[in-house]
């Protein structure tokens, strides 16, 4: 395309801003490419357990790695070079021929891939987007309708994901800084007679466990209506040895009451994907003891939308088109939330529930989520 198709292409001349600006954008989305195949090829690793794998057994070749994590050799070599390319695993002896190559997992990229526990574990960051990115289809389909996708039309790479990827915080921080650092709920859990607490969007069973393994002497209920969720908490209980003072149920908040009343629930990352919160909220609180008290953890955005946004708006505005908007907006009606629940949001929910007070726990520190307090 020769300068005057140029410009009648786009508009009329260019100016030397205009053509920096499309520069840097394509730079941009160039560099955002090279991360989507990096977000890939950190999906492929860790599924096949090719990470695990160097990681206890140590540097590698192609044949050595293929032989060991059961994969065709030829794939293990590509899949090494990339990773050696990109920057993710080094590379040790290059002499002889290319099936002799070495590479090895450093052990600081080893811990983010490898240890779930691990306050730096990002694996499941990888999953979750490869999940997301396979619904893709469904989600053109309901941008057009405006309908939604079950959360289960995601797979179970965005069920474990999601508890995998709140698990390192969640049994570190939880029940040893976070908890402690609500003085009043903190005594109450310590407490005579035990204090009883309800786990709202249990997932997996992380929070749970974290409380019951925190404060000996609570008896915890955890909620949930996915079933596939409820079985792998049942399990984590039962090797946990804390099937008696935890317990697991397979249905919505609806049912609460009847088992409480509760001096504490706590939500995690759940109030923005459902489809009716308000409903969901005025339950808890109806299952609540008279003092007792709902701690929401949900996402750390601004109090207003301001453009352009942070790397944590970017993110969640992220996850809130490709999975919690089309997943709460399957519901029906639906509040229609998305993962970008600002804190009047919330604030206006917890009114329309009846909770009387609503309080942000600053003391709290965490760099993806901000903690309420509910009561009254």
């Amino acid at each position: 395309m020769d300068t005057q198709q140029a410009d009648l292409a786009t508009g009329g001349p260019r100016s030397e801003e205009d053509e920096a600006r499309t520069t840097a954008f394509v730079g941009r989305l160039f560099e955002a490419a090279l991360g989507a195949v990096d977000i890939a090829s950190v999906y492929v690793g860790d599924r096949l357990g090719l990470y695990r794998t160097l990681a206890a057994s140590g540097p590698a070749t192609s044949n050595q790695l293929a032989g060991r994590a059961g994969i065709h050799e030829r794939y293990a070599r590509e899949w090494l070079e990339q990773q050696a390319v990109t920057g993710i695993v080094e590379v040790g002896t290059q002499d002889g021929p290319d099936g002799a190559r070495t590479f090895m997992l450093p052990a600081a990229h080893a811990e983010a891939l490898t240890d779930l526990d691990s306050l730096f574990s990002i694996a499941p960051m990888a999953r979750a987007f490869v999940s997301a990115t396979q619904a893709l289809p469904r989600i053109l389909e309901v941008f057009r309708s405006g309908g939604g996708v079950p959360w289960a039309a995601y797979g179970a790479d965005m069920i474990e994901s999601q508890g995998d990827f709140n698990r390192a915080w969640i049994r570190h921080l939880l029940g040893s800084e976070y908890l402690p650092a609500i003085p009043d709920l903190h005594r109450r859990l310590t407490s005579e007679p035990p204090a009883r607490v309800a786990d709202v969007a249990c997932g997996v069973g992380w929070a749970s466990l974290a409380i019951a393994a925190a404060y000996p002497m609570v008896r915890v209920n955890g909620f949930d209506p996915d079933e596939t969720s409820i079985e792998i908490a049942r399990g984590r209980a039962a090797e946990a040895g804390m099937e008696d003072r935890v317990r697991f149920h397979a249905t919505d908040a609806a049912t609460m009451a009847s088992e409480g009343p509760f001096d504490m629930a706590i939500v995690i990352e759940a109030i923005h994907d459902l489809a009716r919160p308000v409903e969901v909220m005025a339950a808890i609180r109806e299952s609540l003891a008279s003092d007792g008290v709902l701690i929401v953890a949900d996402e750390k955005v601004g109090e207003e939308f301001e453009a352009p946004g942070n790397e944590v708006e970017r993110l969640m505005y992220g996850f809130s088109f490709l999975v919690c908007l089309p997943a709460g907006l399957a519901g029906e009606p639906s509040a229609g939330t998305g993962t970008v629940m600002r804190p009047p949001t919330l604030r206006r929910y917890a009114e329309a529930a009846g909770f009387a007070e609503v309080e942000i726990l600053e003391q709290i520190p965490h760099d993806f989520l901000r903690f309420y307090r509910l009561s009254g």
